[in-house]
């Protein structure tokens, strides 16, 4: 479901909207994760490295680079909101 929201200019008087965008989809599986997480930085350096376009290379990079620090965050997040394997107290 995308959410749609109104904004409206004071100067111009006229209505922008925005709609959300969908989450991006994490694999369950851990090694899945990691393996989203790699293929995406993989793809960030093949588009430094390639030669020419220099602005839409970087552009590229750098999309797939926050595409990468958005699925660690995300398996992060998953990680913490786990329980802890030690939570009676005993060593």
């Amino acid at each position: 479901m995308t959410e749609v929201i109104t904004v409206t200019r004071l100067r111009a008087g006229t209505l922008v909207r925005q709609s959300a965008l969908p989450k991006p989809a994490l694999p369950a599986d851990p090694v899945a994760q990691q393996a989203a997480i790699e293929n995406a930085l993989s793809m960030a350096l093949y588009f430094v490295r390639q030669p020419g376009r220099e602005r839409a290379n970087l552009w590229a990079a750098t999309a797939k680079a926050n595409r990468a620090l958005t699925l660690l965050k995300h398996a992060s997040q998953g990680i913490t909101q786990r329980e802890a394997a030690n939570d009676a107290g005993r060593a």
